[in-house]
């Protein structure tokens, strides 16, 4: 099993600026490059850091891809379909859990699937809680098949974790991803491997472990 750890910081994260500056100085960098299904081979760079305190969860994600794409000018939007990361995580020791998709300017979509299966949707007041920063304007509309890189930025605050989760020392499993349906080479990357026959990102049983320092 993947294993990494969320780096405990100093700084407020309400202060997302210098949480981010200390996250980028301290915190162990992460690769998202793993391709799981041969047919989706297209390989961009992209990397991760990521810190905790009691303020919440930041993760900062890099990316270098050959098609920067962005679609979607909502808060809420199906971000997988362009330029996107993803943060899927179960805080509980059952198979339930959520799961974040970001697009490259700050589109998203956040759910919660119960160990039964069932899924909560959350609404845009939930959704403004998460806190995201791209390098990108925030929300337009881009095409860039010359490609680049670009950087995300994204808070998650306590209130959006189960009571008493941030706590020294807490494990819990998750996955980190890079895909982007609808670019110019279709691409699946994942930070742990899963062993499925066909894309799905939507495997808990293939979460790493994660512990907060």
């Amino acid at each position: 099993m993947m294993e990494m750890i969320f780096i405990q910081l100093a700084s407020s994260l309400l202060n997302m600026p210098a949480a981010t500056a200390e996250l980028k100085a301290n915190a162990p960098v992460q690769s998202i490059n793993i391709v799981n299904w041969e047919q989706f081979d297209y390989k961009p760079t992209v990397t991760f850091q990521a810190g905790w305190n009691t303020d919440g969860l930041l993760i900062h994600f890099q990316v270098e891809e050959q098609h920067i794409l962005s679609s979607h000018t909502t808060l809420y939007a199906p971000a997988y379909q362009d330029s996107c990361v993803e943060f899927f995580y179960s805080p509980t020791s059952d198979s339930s859990y959520f799961n974040l998709e970001m697009s490259c300017t700050g589109s998203r979509l956040w759910h919660f699937k119960n160990a039964e299966g069932q899924k909560t949707v959350f609404d845009d007041k939930d959704l403004e809680k998460i806190i995201i920063k791209t390098s990108l304007p925030e929300r337009t509309l881009i095409d860039d098949k010359n490609g680049g890189k670009w950087e995300l930025t994204v808070f998650i605050p306590a209130e959006c974790l189960p009571e008493g989760f941030l706590k020294s020392g807490r494990e819990f499993t998750a996955n980190f991803y890079k895909c982007g349906d609808n670019t110019v080479q279709k691409h699946y990357l994942t930070w742990a491997p899963i062993h499925t026959e066909k894309p799905s990102f939507h495997q808990p049983k293939y979460f790493g472990k994660v512990t907060l320092q």
